[in-house]
């Protein structure tokens, strides 16, 4: 008998698996065996995914390797090996930087077996989901989300505490009100005590939602936020009335957040250039190109046209506000000719788009150290001669 089931389950030629034997008057019925293995996943999808880890691997690792830190002048770590050392390592501490190794080495220790089915790190898994965020590095209008989301933690915050202190207060009430009668019930199986309240009706008895404060923390934030479950509910004419009170709280806390969100949304398109390219889009079908060369983060290699004229031929130094023996003492002509030699001749120069940017960097330098300057000039005392 075993041989014939064996051999009507192998049978390729029999399409639902099903023989009948009637051999020696014994009629023998198979069916269908189910599969009780676990869902294996796709060869191919399981190939992909290798290859696209690896690529990450790689990107990662080079980009630790061959960081390059920028130097700064006066960092506190100087600008040596050390300082260098010390750049390197913030760079590696990045949350973006420790957030994308989060991504990549569980699946690492998935295919090497170190996991040995520990729930912690099978959780990790979950961190290969943030390597989807990176491809909003290379979006205008996610990076001007992001940039929004940063400047409305101040919002958010508030909105936090406001759910937390009336989580604490009107689940409080609510529970007080709603928990009703701890009693002998047979709604469970065995039968046991527990909250008993009065129905929707008034009439009937069911089992209260409401067991603790803790659990009545979830009816609030829920009513608070305008999403309503429905999963709890008062019954009560008190728990009504607090929950009424709970749903215009709610709606007030969150109008503040959400407006300043998009006041901040706003002005964080405008200044990106995003919305100009979105309005183009909805008009013409594509955006122009004035637009996506200010949305866009490419550095333009266009030449551009700069006029340097000579209008006044007053020091650097002459605009900042010092004292008068002090600016006395800059004022003086310099002993060298370098200042004259050098100084613009009113022509048109031709430049690229990184050059103006270097020269913008390299302004901002000289008016840090300006300030700087100014500052230890003003902490110290300057003597006449």
């Amino acid at each position: 008998t075993l041989q014939r089931l064996y051999g009507c389950t192998s049978q390729s030629n029999n399409r639902e698996n099903n023989y009948y034997s009637n051999v020696d008057d014994d009629s023998v019925f198979v069916g269908k065996i189910p599969c009780v293995c676990p869902p294996a996943p796709i060869p191919e999808i399981v190939l992909l995914e290798d290859w696209i880890i690896y690529f990450f691997t790689a990107e990662w690792t080079l980009r630790l390797i061959f960081y390059e830190p920028t130097p700064i002048i006066g960092h506190k770590h100087g600008s040596g090996i050390w300082g260098r050392f010390c750049r390197w390592l913030t760079f590696f501490l990045q949350a973006t930087t420790i957030l994308d190794a989060l991504a990549i080495f569980p699946y690492y220790l998935e295919r090497l077996d170190i996991a040995n089915g520990l729930l912690s790190l099978r959780l990790l898994r979950l961190f290969r989901v943030f390597q989807l965020v990176r491809l909003g590095q290379y979006n205008v209008t996610f990076m001007s989300l992001t940039n929004v989301l940063v400047k409305s933690i101040l919002s958010f915050n508030l909105l936090i505490i406001v759910l937390l202190f009336g989580a604490a207060f009107f689940g409080s009430m609510i529970y007080w009100l709603e928990k009703g009668e701890w009693k002998y019930s047979d709604y469970t199986d065995p039968p046991s005590f527990m909250y008993v309240r009065i129905g929707v009706d008034g009439i009937t008895e069911e089992p209260s939602p409401f067991t603790s404060i803790p659990a009545s923390f979830w009816w609030f934030i829920v009513t608070a936020t305008t999403v309503g479950y429905g999963d709890t509910y008062p019954t009560t004419v008190g728990g009504k009335c607090v929950a009424a009170f709970a749903m215009m709280t709610g709606v007030l806390v969150i109008a503040f957040p959400v407006s300043v969100f998009s006041d901040l949304w706003q002005k964080e398109l405008k200044e990106s250039g995003a919305l100009e390219i979105l309005d183009d889009i909805s008009e013409n079908g594509e955006p122009s190109e004035k637009n996506m060369t200010e949305g866009s983060n490419e550095v333009d290699d266009q030449p551009r046209f700069v006029e340097i004229s000579k209008k006044t031929k007053k020091s650097p130094m002459s605009t900042l506000g010092f004292p008068d023996p002090v600016r006395e003492i800059l004022s003086r002509p310099s002993t060298d000719k370098l200042d004259e030699e050098q100084e613009p001749s009113g022509e048109i120069i031709q430049l690229k788009q990184k050059d103006v940017e270097e020269i913008h960097h390299q302004m901002r330098l000289i008016n840090e150290s300006q300030q700087k300057i100014l500052d230890l000039l003003k902490s110290s005392t300057v003597v006449q001669s």
